[in-house]
């Protein structure tokens, strides 16, 4: 299945070079949820519209990708949940290949290309690829090495996206971050930090879908502040504590703005 872009909003538009007089750059997201993370990034075009068409999506399927969440089909949802982090990065290189005519890359290396995706259980030493006896870890630590080779953002959550979502209405508390996956605490599945959004009144429909309205500039200001000063050591870009490194990708993001628009958020 070909690899295709889709804009946000999802309604489909080559984002000729020519046509965008502030900044040539685009960002273009490899994203690990094909809806919660989805939706997100929706609403961050919708509340900075001023450059929505510089930030694109990487997917695995058209027909998957341009049919609104709720209404995808359990084939369509399979092919998207192909996102273990090594998987995004070929994503990545895959559409790369596909759509240098439209974008032509090499006259743009300002461009940039991020993965995004949670630390979950990919730091287990379970077996993932029995074809050749890798690991969880193994996967990812390849991944990550692919990411810096290729000069790729990655923007991590430790343990889920969704502690993202909590820094827009809350501070973390202890119980929070017990949830991390660290050297002496491996992941676990839980609800809570869906219970913690459901308390807080920003509940996530179905266990996905966001609520466009509970996101705004001032929330998402807030998110990023949290999340810098969670984030203790800013060179390591897989944090093994309770922290997200999304908010890197959101500065970049707000950076593109113009001036005079940056200047009044």
């Amino acid at each position: 299945m070909p690899l295709v872009m889709s804009r946000i909003p999802l309604n489909y538009q080559n984002p000729y070079r020519t046509e965008r007089p502030v900044t040539s750059k685009i960002i273009f997201l490899s994203l690990e949820g094909s809806v919660t993370e989805e939706e997100y990034f929706d609403r961050i075009s919708e509340l900075f519209s001023e450059i929505g068409t510089k930030i694109q999506f990487i997917s695995v399927a058209e027909d998957a990708v341009h049919t609104v969440p709720k209404r995808r089909t359990p084939d369509q949802i399979k092919l998207l949940s192909k996102a273990r982090p090594k998987q995004l990065v070929e994503r990545i290189d895959r559409f790369k290949e596909e759509k240098d005519d439209i974008y032509q890359f090499s006259q743009y290396p300002e461009d940039e290309f991020w993965i995004v995706t949670d630390v979950d259980q990919n730091w287990s030493d379970e077996i993932v690829s029995p074809d050749d006896n890798k690991t969880w870890h193994d996967e990812w630590d390849e991944a990550i090495a692919m990411c810096q080779a290729k000069n790729y953002g990655y923007a991590v959550s430790n343990p889920f996206f969704e502690i993202w979502l909590l820094l827009h209405h809350d501070q973390p508390n202890d119980t929070d971050k017990s949830y991390a996956v660290t050297d002496t605490h491996a992941y676990e599945k839980t609800d809570h930090f869906r219970t913690r959004l459901r308390d807080l009144g920003v509940s996530l429909k179905d266990k996905k879908h966001i609520k466009p309205s509970d996101y705004d500039v001032e929330k998402v200001k807030t998110a990023i502040s949290r999340a810098e000063t969670l984030h203790l050591n800013k060179a390591d870009m897989c944090p093994k504590y309770f922290a997200t490194t999304v908010y890197i990708l959101l500065n970049k993001i707000v950076d593109m703005l113009p001036l005079d628009i940056k200047d009044k958020r």
